[in-house]
Order: structure tokens, then C-alpha cells, then sequence
């Protein structure tokens, strides 16, 4: 149903009162099972013109120009962020806190086309051409850029190998794991043996890896997920192992 409150959206200029509704009714649900999500999500609850640029201000974006490029694409385009677009001529600006494109800011969406880099505004007002931000692909061959000096350059599945080959138990990985006082990377950081043993000992425990995006200014997750993704799964194997769990 999110799709489909998405597309609805895009074609009202409206908040999600009027058409959320809708759209529950026909999926069969509710007037609130549209109109929470409707009006929870600033993309969907937001009313926005023909046109719809959503310029990021986050930490990395602001820092990357000292927050210069806002204004730049509101003289560029003749609007001010976050004024109402049923007063304007149809175009919308609104700022936001993450685009998950951290690594390349400042950066914008206009509508669905991403543009970033320090002639930002130039891109949305035509005047040069737009610039997509470059996806991060896994290189196994070169030097490792995101754990370099931290495992030394090690080669993935390593562990895996010397902690399943190497007959060592998941009670033993676990004592190895609280030993280390490792924690979760979320903001709690929680301590990740004491998780894994609560988890653990079920025969339906199911381990997820979470990559979260919804930290301003923070992009480690998916950096870690798009550059190193084999570690990223020898991880979730070793979880696995660790709270006798046959899926993840």
C-alpha cells in the first residue's frame, strides 16, 4: 500500500486527507491504515507543487558548502524552502536530513532525479547538466578502504573459516564476543553477546542484518553493505552460528 500511497502523492498537490482514505479503501482497509502512513511520512504528508525539489541540509550536506547551497537553489529557482506551493507557481522546495548521499553532498532530488556536487543549483535550473551521484561497487582486488587497519586487510570468510572449520562452538563464540565487550552499532549499543543469547536456543530464531539509513549525516551502513558486502555477510553467518539459527 505504501506504493501506491506514493503514487497518489505524486499526482495530489493536497495533504493526505483528502486522497489517503482512498486508496486504503482500495486494498479493503481502513480510512487509518492510509491516513497513518499518509501523514507520518513527510514525502507522502508534505503538500508539494507540480515540482517537487527536496534539498538535504544535513551534516555532511551542510558542511560540504557551509549550507550555501540552499540558498543558492532557492535564488536558482525562484522559491523558498518550505513555502507553501498552492501560493507559488507550481514548485516546490523542501528541505530534509538525509538522502543517503553523504558521500558526494551536497546533494538534492528533483522529483526523483537525484543531483549533487557544488554546482548543484546551476543543475536544477537547467543551467548545466545534472550530475547523479557515482554507486559505490565492491572491489576484492584492490586495497580495503573502509576496515583498512582495522582487521588488517583480511581476506573475507576468513573468520568464518577458522571459527566453523576450526570446530569451535557457539558458546565459545559467544564467551569470545562478550570477552571483546563488542556492542551494537545503533545508538542504545547494546552489548552484542547478551543480544545474541537472548536470541538464541530457538529453532524458528531468524538473525537480521539491519542497515540503517536514517541518521543525518550518517551513510556507514549502506557504505559498509555497497563496498564490502562480503563481510557484511560473513557477519550474519557468524550471527547466525552464534545463536543456532538456520536462517538470516
Amino acid at each position: 500500500m505504501i506504493e501506491a500511497l506514493a503514487e497518489a502523492a505524486s499526482e495530489q498537490a493536497e495533504g493526505p486527507e483528502g486522497w489517503a482514505p482512498e486508496v486504503a479503501g482500495r486494498f479493503g482497509l481502513p480510512a487509518a491504515a492510509g491516513l497513518g502512513p499518509a501523514t507520518f511520512y513527510a514525502d507522502l504528508a508534505t503538500p508539494h507543487g507540480a515540482r517537487q525539489v527536496r534539498v538535504c541540509t544535513a551534516t555532511a550536506c551542510f558542511a560540504a558548502q557551509a549550507g550555501r547551497h540552499l540558498p543558492a537553489i532557492e535564488d536558482a529557482l525562484d522559491v523558498g524552502a518550505d513555502d507553501d506551493p498552492r501560493h507559488g507557481a507550481g514548485v516546490s522546495l523542501r528541505t530534509v536530513r538525509c538522502l543517503g548521499y553523504c558521500y558526494a553532498g551536497p546533494a538534492c532530488l528533483d522529483g526523483e532525479i537525484p543531483c549533487v556536487g557544488p554546482d548543484i543549483a546551476g543543475q536544477v535550473a537547467g543551467l548545466v547538466g545534472r550530475r547523479a551521484p557515482s554507486i559505490p561497487a565492491a572491489d576484492a582486488t584492490g586495497q580495503p578502504v573502509v576496515l583498512a587497519g582495522i582487521v588488517a586487510g583480511e581476506a573475507p570468510w576468513r573468520t568464518w573459516t577458522e571459527t566453523v572449520v576450526g570446530r569451535h562452538s557457539p558458546e565459545q563464540v559467544r564467551s569470545e564476543v562478550a570477552a571483546s565487550g563488542l556492542r551494537g552499532r545503533g545508538g542504545a549499543g547494546f552489548p552484542v553477546a547478551a543480544k545474541w543469547a537472548a536470541a538464541g536456543g530457538s529453532p524458528e530464531t531468524v538473525v537480521i542484518a539491519n542497515g540503517d539509513e536514517g541518521d543525518p549525516g550518517s551513510y556507514a551502513d549502506r557504505l559498509l553493505m555497497e563496498v564490502d558486502p562480503a563481510r557484511v555477510l560473513e557477519g550474519l553467518a557468524l550471527a547466525c552460528f552464534a545463536c543456532g539459527a538456520r536462517r538470516g
